[in-house]
């Protein structure tokens, strides 16, 4: 199939982003049913369906609880592929034999349904809802829970390195069936030593390489040191300054010190001729540990050191590099850190609010939502249960400080436009003009959590309107804008965009 276009090829005429966006979601579709069929024999559907009829008939004296395990399981169960195995085979070859243009109507059936079952605002309440049970829970547990905890954590790891193998599996159809790889080259790893901490935590050493290492190009070789604590399922990367730790110029040399769950790390490159280090106290007590060796194909430091500590007992002062022979190579200062570890463990998600709904003029059901905040401001974005990414192009922003308006555009057959965006002073209300004359944009008032400057305004249209004007609350004109030049470049992209 043709390769998709790397990020330096643009700016693109509109036609040629349609044509590109249109081969993209084509290629994403025919990608997941191949995941769908790969993951369909998982087996794991049967014992899903088990536990969601074992929930549904327990209460909590909490309903808050009831509720988040409710929806969690629900989100177990929409997340599994089920027993419907998409023709892969059969769909993959019409749509090469269409000159990737045309995908099947199963494709399409197949598609339609996961854009029903996997929109991102589901998704994202599925997940809270995970992370809020345990939460809720925690305050019950007793000594045998936490047991059954640990043994509950080692079977899922199991199935964890089940999936791994499965996703390798489905990395190398991709390739056998001849998807081109897209963007940067995934950087090669490589394990070069292990070791044990004085928090009682195992890290591992790896030597990294590849184009796309640290996103610069200045680096092409590194070494990563991740964290893990025993008998936990999870593998902590730490993703603080100098991790990855680059090996090529330029060096990176001064020890990193940051705090994790109420550990404190240290960690740095060291020189070829340093065997071990001495890592000083403020107490007086010394933590002597041998450094990982690191291949020296390729120039750059040979050893990697790294070490954590409970923060909330002592930290560290300085750090003694010692040669085969004991001796003194180099004594580093480290500077005060102060870690402690905090009281709850409650991990914290940005949440989608839900500013506004309503249908296309095809009769889709689309939602506006604030995610997060973006310069100070809510990010705000439409979501009609396709990648957002293909769902607005980047046409640009509108200039006015008053109304930043987005737009998101549907083609064929169901083509749309919805401008939208928040509405700051002096604004109070925006019209749009079009061939049946000015129509006013919806306004609808943004909760205060939302932190947002003024109300969301929106408006659905089959085609993009000719000019917007934002109007003060005594109907004079704040401002008007041109829409024209949009307007053609949405139609140009759903040109291209277009199957023949």
């Amino acid at each position: 199939m043709p390769k998709e276009p790397s990020l330096t090829s643009f700016p693109l005429p509109p036609r040629v982003r349609g044509e590109n966006a249109r081969l993209s979601q084509q290629k994403q579709a025919i990608e997941a049913e191949l995941d769908a069929a790969v993951l369909s024999g998982n087996g794991y559907r049967p014992a899903l369906e088990a536990y969601a009829a074992e929930m549904g008939r327990l209460a909590w004296s909490n309903p808050a609880i009831t509720a988040a395990a409710q929806a969690a399981t629900r989100g177990r169960l929409e997340a599994d592929p089920g027993p419907v195995v998409p023709s892969f085979c059969a769909d993959a070859r019409a749509w090469a034999q269409s000159g990737y243009r045309v995908l099947t109507r199963a494709s399409r059936e197949f598609e339609a349904a996961q854009a029903e079952r996997h929109s991102s605002v589901q998704s994202e309440l599925y997940l809270h809802a995970e992370l809020s049970l345990i939460t809720l829970l925690k305050p019950y547990e007793n000594l045998p829970d936490r047991s059954l905890i640990r043994r509950t954590s080692e079977i899922e790891r199991r199935l964890t390195s089940g999936f791994e193998s499965i996703f390798r599996k489905v990395l190398s159809l991709a390739r056998i069936v001849g998807f081109p790889a897209v963007g940067l080259e995934e950087p090669k790893q490589v394990t070069v030593g292990h070791g044990r901490t004085a928090a009682g935590t195992s890290f591992e050493v790896s030597s990294t390489s590849g184009s796309g290492l640290l996103g610069a190009g200045s680096c092409h070789r590194a070494a990563t040191v991740a964290y893990s604590r025993p008998g936990a399922l999870e593998l902590l990367v730490v993703s603080g300054p100098n991790n990855p730790i680059c090996l090529s110029p330029p060096r990176y040399r001064h020890p990193a010190l940051f705090c994790e769950v109420g550990r404190e790390t240290i960690q740095t490159a060291v020189p070829a001729s340093v065997r071990s280090a001495r890592l000083v106290l403020v107490d007086g007590r010394t933590i002597e540990s041998r450094v990982v060796r690191m291949p020296r194909r390729g120039g750059g430091h040979a050893g990697i050191y790294a070490q954590q500590i409970l923060g909330s007992r002592s930290h560290a002062v300085s750090l003694v590099e010692l040669d085969a022979g004991g001796n003194i190579v180099l004594t580093l200062k480290l500077p005060r850190y102060r870690c402690v570890k905090p009281r709850i463990e409650q991990p914290v998600l940005p949440t989608t609010t839900t500013l506004a709904s309503g249908l296309t003029p095809g009769q889709e059901a689309f939602t506006i939502g604030a995610f997060g905040r973006f310069n100070n401001e809510p990010f705000v974005s439409v979501d009609i249960g396709v990648d957002p990414e293909l769902d607005e192009p980047a046409y640009g922003l509108g200039e006015s400080k008053a109304f930043p308006w987005k737009l998101s555009i549907g083609c064929s057959p169901h083509t749309y436009a919805i401008v939208y965006g928040i509405l700051a002073p002096p604004g109070k209300s925006v019209v749009a003009r079009t061939p049946q004359g000015l129509v006013p944009l919806n306004v609808v008032p943004v909760e205060p959590s939302v932190r947002a400057k003024g109300p969301i305004v929106y408006g659905v249209f089959s085609a993009l309107p000719s000019e917007l004007a934002v109007l003060s609350g005594n109907g004079s004109t704040v401002y008007t804008e041109s829409l024209q030049e949009k307007a053609t470049e949405a139609a140009q992209f759903c040109v291209g965009y277009a199957e023949p």
